[in-house]
């Protein structure tokens, strides 16, 4: 019986030994499998980053990642480059930024994450030399077989500045954070930004008053802009013959002034605006100042639209609302006419 017992006891050592080896013998293949998988994807992600800034070359933009390295091992995957750049000069355009930073597990390839420092120098076509600094930028994006599905960009203590002389920086613009959002949906593009905290200097005028700036709307047919880029690098020129709907277009001044716009709209070719839109505004003339500082052409429409608001404005929500139809750039607020809106 004492020999049963002991058989017993070490058959049962014996299973689990066999059992341990089996574990042990399985994660061993899993890590050089795993292992194996990494190296060929970093192989390949290093190989088709190469190949694309070869073909960008090739079609006159140059495209720089200095200090190109895949890291991540063993569950991200990722690329970094000391410092980034783009050069387009059939175009116009010049961009240098600091290091990237992007990354991606291995079990979820198609989510990127990234990370981008400052400060990004931009020579773009009639603009002076402009430069873009931060304390954090990171963006998001989910890659598809149909390519970039969606993506997101946040940037914390953004601040946009001339370049002058000797490298001389003349701040004109800076705020708290700036958030955008961009995804396919369906044929359409849908589209929201925010920017909060914004000080503003305008020539002449000077420093603005703080304000909050929101935008969502969604662009029908653009949905390949994600895809292929904003066709010829300007978002006002490729709006030109499309249309869709303006959610909320918002414009809150440290004041306590605001404005609301939502609408279906459409672009012709020429960069006429049409559409019905509903206007919900609180101090008006407040209003019509800041946008006339913001938006260049803007200043008869807007001191229009304030005179206006006493005479075929209705109260709702404690906002005055106002119904304005757009022909072809011309505004007209009932039988009022208020002017025309500047060509995108």
């Amino acid at each position: 019986m004492t020999r049963s017992r002991a058989e017993g006891e070490t058959g049962r050592r014996s299973a689990a030994g066999r059992v341990f080896a089996g574990v042990a013998i399985l994660v061993v293949v899993l890590a050089a499998a795993l292992t194996g998988v990494w190296y060929y994807l970093a192989q390949e992600l290093d190989r088709r980053v190469a190949s694309f800034l070869d073909a960008s070359a090739g079609g006159g933009t140059t495209i720089a990642c200095e200090g190109r390295e895949v890291f991540g091992y063993p569950f991200r995957i990722g690329l970094s480059c000391d410092a980034v750049g783009v050069e387009a000069p059939e175009n116009g355009i010049r961009l240098s930024a600091g290091s990237l930073k992007t990354a991606a597990q291995v079990y979820q390839p198609q989510h990127i994450v990234a990370e981008l420092a400052g400060p990004l120098r931009a020579t773009l076509p009639d603009l002076p030399p402009l430069e873009a600094s931060w304390t954090l930028a990171q963006a998001s994006t989910s890659l598809w077989s149909e390519g970039m599905e969606r993506v997101s960009i946040a940037v914390d203590q953004p601040v946009l500045s001339l370049v002058g002389e000797a490298g001389a920086l003349a701040p004109i613009a800076r705020s708290a954070r700036l958030e955008t959002h961009a995804r396919q949906n369906g044929a359409g593009l849908d589209f929201a930004l925010s920017d909060t905290g914004v000080v503003a200097t305008v020539p002449v005028i000077g420093e603005l008053p703080p304000f909050d700036f929101a935008a969502d709307l969604t662009v029908d047919g653009a949905a390949g802009w994600l895809r292929d880029g904003v066709p010829g690098g300007q978002v006002g020129p490729a709006l030109r013959g499309e249309a869709g709907m303006i959610r909320a277009l918002r414009l809150v001044s440290s004041a306590g002034a605001s404005v609301d716009v939502s609408g279906p709209f459409r672009v012709s070719e020429t960069g006429e605006i049409s559409g019905d839109f509903r206007l919900g505004v609180e101090n008006p003339q407040a209003i019509a100042a800041l946008v006339a500082a913001l938006v260049p052409g803007s200043a008869g429409i807007a001191s229009a639209v304030a005179g206006g608001i006493g005479l075929v404005g209705r109260q709702e929500n404690g906002q005055t609302v106002l119904d304005v139809a757009v022909r072809d750039g011309q505004a007209q607020l009932g039988f009022i006419p208020l002017g025309r809106l500047p060509r995108i």
